[in-house]
């Protein structure tokens, strides 16, 4: 389901999503995929409350400078590339990975591959109850036997969707390592998750949402700190 059923900016989806959730966690869907329609859920949402913007956390040079660091500390840590592999959680993770992958290649001179997972029911940054996060689908057209694996996703919160995707990649073999790379750690644990690798640590509140914006899907480049009022 694309952003636009809400507005482009992806906190008012994630808005429509936990509305969803929460409708679901009642009612259980019988097949995977979300239970509701966001349309519907949008419309009467904007008449109840409103997102305000409180603040900017990275511009389009702060993430572009952040992911050239997180791509040396991921080399650096890991003694090389030759074994690394990235796998960027769906949707953001994915265009954040193949831009790690792109700098890798920049400075150490190797084709780091690069491997997708979809994860559904619900996605961490939705602050769901109910049924947990499952992977709906994988593209990773590469053994994942013996390979330093990172996942790379955008935003870090209860540990639910990374928790999901270790046990995906499980499903497929048996990796030498499997690391964590976030744009944004936000906190609120829920596991015994962390990131090895992160852009920034921020503290926020049950109401704040973390809007990171790409240019591949948003159509612009910045992270955002919004506010749920009535």
């Amino acid at each position: 389901m694309r952003d636009e059923l809400c507005g482009h900016r992806s906190g008012w989806l994630s808005l429509a999503r936990l509305t969803c959730a929460r409708q679901s966690s009642r009612n259980p869907p019988r097949t995977l995929g979300y239970a509701c329609d966001y349309q519907t859920v949008c419309a009467s949402m904007f008449g109840q409350m409103r997102v305000v913007e409180k603040r900017q956390l990275l511009s389009t040079e702060e993430i572009s400078r952040t992911l050239n660091r997180l791509a040396h500390e991921i080399v650096e840590k890991s003694g090389g590339a030759h074994d690394l592999a990235l796998i960027g959680v769906r949707r953001r993770g994915v265009p954040l990975s193949e831009r790690l992958a792109g700098a890798i290649k920049s400075f150490a001179h190797v084709d780091v591959p690069v491997g997708t997972l979809d994860i559904t029911l619900y996605r961490d940054d939705l602050s769901t109850v109910g049924p947990q996060p499952v992977v709906q689908s994988t593209n990773i057209d590469f053994p994942v036997d013996n390979r330093d694996l990172v996942i790379v996703d955008d935003v870090l919160y209860t540990g639910r969707t990374i928790r999901a995707a270790m046990n995906g990649l499980f499903d497929l073999g048996r990796p030498k390592r499997v690391r964590l790379l976030v744009l944004i750690d936000r906190g609120h644990r829920e596991l015994p998750i962390e990131a090895t690798f992160v852009g920034q640590t921020i503290q926020t509140s049950d109401t704040e949402i973390v809007e990171v914006r790409l240019k591949e899907i948003d159509r612009e480049e910045r992270v955002m700190l919004v506010d749920r009022v009535p």
